[in-house]
């Protein structure tokens, strides 16, 4: 077996939008800073790169990943997090991992960054003991994720498909509906929900601070219902983009079970889950390691 190194960079070769160039380049800067090889720019599918993963994870103590939210979600569902921290740089397009990291500048500063950090122990989310995560919802958001897949394909990227997708979504594309949810035997009525959100950092993509008052740290769900009324939607826009998300029925605690009166589809970190009327999620207190 090869000696374990400090650090190795995991890449996604289809996050983002730059360039095999570009992203060579700068993770070539990154890697510069943190002394470590990069991997995973030869991968074919995302099956290709969890096997990548699992590989490098056995080999550093500290795994670099290099993509945006989904590839995060892909690492921390592929490898064994006992064994190995994990640190992130952005390459992706909505990078909620970025804003909850509160990162800034280039890439070698925050590579920088991390090389001088410390590894925080952090909580996630079990989703149906389906997948783990760090963000999840049922609601509007999954029908803006697929509506964006297909603008993506189209050649729309960043916020221009988002906002495509996110009015087309608005405009009757998403139906909204309701159910009941019960948080640690706490049961609440849900009518027409925009979006139900259950979250250990404060953030979704683009900056947009959704549930302000979530931790990674405290051993708890963070769970936000939000109406389907358009000026409570704006509203939340608004503030969630300036100080903070104050739209929604917010509640906490270790597990939450969802009943719903139609089917949703469940969005988890940024990527679409499975499609059910049924959803139970709990907190996995202390899962994960990550270094910022």
């Amino acid at each position: 077996m090869a000696p374990t190194s400090r650090y190795r960079i995991l890449a996604n070769p289809a996050s983002g939008k730059l360039s095999m160039d570009q992203r060579r380049r700068l993770l070539a800067e990154a890697a510069k800073v943190l002394h470590a090889r990069i991997y995973g720019l030869d991968a074919r599918s995302a099956e290709e790169l969890s096997h990548c993963a699992r590989q490098q994870a056995a080999q550093c103590d500290v795994l670099v990943v290099a993509g945006g939210d989904g590839t995060f979600s892909l690492v921390i569902n592929a490898i064994d997090l006992s064994t190995v921290a994990l640190a992130f740089l952005p390459f992706g397009t909505g990078n909620a991992l970025s804003h909850a990291l509160k990162y800034r500048g280039s890439l070698p500063a925050i590579a920088e960054r991390i090389q001088q950090g410390t590894v925080h122990t952090c909580d996630l989310i079990d989703c149906g003991s389906r997948k783990k995560a760090f963000m999840a919802s049922l609601g509007i958001d999954g029908t803006i994720i697929r509506r964006y897949e297909c603008y993506h394909s189209l050649g729309y990227r960043g916020l221009n498909a988002y906002l495509r997708a996110g009015i087309r979504a608005f405009r009757g594309e998403y139906r909204p509906t309701g159910g009941i949810i019960v948080v640690d035997g706490n049961m609440m009525k849900i009518p027409r929900v925009l979006s139900l959100v259950v979250a250990k950092q404060p953030y979704f993509g683009m900056g947009l601070k959704v549930v302000p008052h979530a931790l990674w740290d405290d051993a708890n769900l963070h769970v936000l219902a939000m109406p389907a009324r358009i000026p409570l939607a704006l509203m939340a826009l608004t503030t969630g983009f300036t100080i903070g998300n104050r739209v929604g029925a917010y509640m906490r605690g270790k597990q939450l079970m969802a009943r719903l009166d139609e089917p949703l589809t469940l969005q988890i970190d940024g990527e679409l889950g499975w499609t059910s009327d049924r959803f139970a999620f709990k907190v996995l207190p202390a899962a994960m390691r990550l270094k910022y």
